[in-house]
């Protein structure tokens, strides 16, 4: 409070009129009970209101204040609905974004949080029947100029390349550091109205959707959610419908890895639904691809069919040059990978061998872990086509990679593998290569993936 100049009844009247804004129950603090919050007659406040503090504080000192910093540090967060909320305010998300960068960086015990399927749908509503961003103007603007959009744009493509080469785990702290060092004590004071600070605000979209990503790759599975809920309404603050479908979309995978397929299949013609018209065609593939591998994994053939024959559609019209810069990774490798995963789930190991088979001649090296899932998928198809031998010579390239990439899913897919020959254990080649495995890829290791408890 002497830091940020505050009064108590002027640090009493912003977490009031904080309290308004929420949508929840107002809070009726006055100059009294902030002298009992300080004198410690009042022990601790209700957690909301406490939080509330936090937000007022952050607010008048244009920076994240957490709640241990103001000795609140045993108030026990509502975990179950931190960053799950679409906030109304996009203030609400900025502290919602900061409340998330808290947990995982200062205390990652308790980062285990569950996803909550249910949040999916309702996103999916807002985003279909609620019209434009009719977000405020700041309380305290700041300006903000375009080499902070360009130092954010520049952060977030070089974390991709760590994230595609190896791995989810070796970026993920580094974003949410930046995140939370770089970003959130600007946040607060940027408009989403002007032309710099629409900007900003889409691409600190953009990172935070990356931060939610290396989430997802490290079976963080809960985290990933809020952090691609709180990407979302920030790009939906920034008017960028392409990448508000990007974050959809992104949902939707995770959906349908943690077997959620109808809403994955929902999510996927929501991000399309919405951003036709606006995305490129190169991004219009990416969304029906992912319709197609939820439809895949529910086994309605002639659906997941189509939609890949939408996708290639889509992707022929493509123009790189055109492209967003997060969507250019999805060249016509990951189309054939799209390809091949699909078949696979739907038992055509022959046109998952060629997708998967083409899609690894195409790649580029950059790509390491994308190269991983698609040999995971053509040592499948390999046995599915009775192949054993080829389809244990694939898979042991892949987890000699595995071993030192830093990606649970990658970890799952040889589950996955190794789960499939489980029916061959006698043979001397599979006992050779489960034991490769166990050596290579310990226990310790592995990630909590379908088997995720979810809410």
């Amino acid at each position: 409070m002497k830091q940020a100049g505050a009064t108590n009844k002027g640090l009493a009247r912003r977490v009031r009129l904080l309290s308004e804004q929420d949508g929840g129950e107002p809070v009726r603090a006055d100059h009294v009970s902030v002298k009992r919050w300080l004198d410690g007659t009042t022990r601790q406040p209700h957690p909301r209101t406490c939080q509330l503090i936090a937000r007022a504080l952050s607010d008048m000192l244009g920076r994240a204040v957490s709640l241990a910093e103001i000795g609140f540090a045993a108030v026990t967060e509502d975990r179950a609905n931190v960053g799950l909320e679409y906030p109304e305010d996009v203030a609400q998300s900025v502290a919602a974004l900061g409340a998330i960068t808290e947990l995982e960086l200062r205390s990652p015990a308790r980062t285990d949080l569950a996803v909550v399927p249910e949040a999916w749908s309702g996103l999916v509503i807002r985003w279909l029947t609620e019209s434009d961003d009719r977000t405020g103007p700041p309380p305290e603007s700041r300006p903000i100029t375009m080499m902070d959009v360009e130092a954010v744009r520049d952060t977030t493509a070089m974390f991709s390349i760590f994230d595609y080469k190896y791995g989810g785990g070796r970026p993920k702290s580094l974003v949410a550091t930046f995140l939370d060092q770089q970003i959130l004590p600007n946040m607060p004071h940027v408009s989403p109205h002007d032309p710099v600070g629409r900007e900003y605000f889409r691409e600190v979209a953009a990172l935070t959707r990356l931060a939610g990503w290396t989430a997802y790759d490290t079976g963080a599975h809960g985290l990933a959610q809020r952090y691609l809920t709180q990407a979302f309404r920030l790009a939906k603050a920034a008017g960028d419908k392409p990448l508000c479908g990007r974050i959809l979309a992104g949902m939707s995978h995770q959906a349908n890895f943690l077997g959620h397929y109808q809403r994955a299949v929902d999510l996927a013609r929501a991000a399309y639904k919405g951003a036709n018209g606006h995305a490129t065609p190169t991004t219009m593939a990416l969304f029906h691809a992912m319709e197609a591998r939820a439809l895949a994994s529910l086994g309605r053939e002639a659906d997941a069919t189509a939609a890949l024959l939408t996708a290639e559609r889509w992707h022929c019209q493509g123009n790189p040059e055109n492209d967003p810069e997060w969507i250019r990774y999805f060249d016509t490798a990951e189309l054939h990978a799209e390809f091949a995963h699909c078949f696979r789930d739907l038992g055509n190991s022959q046109l998952a061998n060629h997708h998967a088979a083409t899609s690894i001649r195409e790649a580029g090296a950059t790509y390491v872990r994308s190269l991983s899932f698609v040999r995971t998928v053509l040592a499948t198809s390999h046995l599915q086509d009775g192949n054993l031998d080829e389809a244990l010579h694939v898979a042991k390239s892949v987890a000699e990679t595995a071993a030192q990439l830093k990606s649970f899913r990658v970890v799952s897919y040889l589950d996955d593998f190794r789960a499939r020959i489980a029916g061959f254990s006698k043979d001397p080649l599979v006992k050779e290569f489960l034991e490769f495995v166990d050596l290579n890829l310990p226990s310790k290791s592995a990630p909590v993936s379908r088997s995720l408890l979810v809410a």
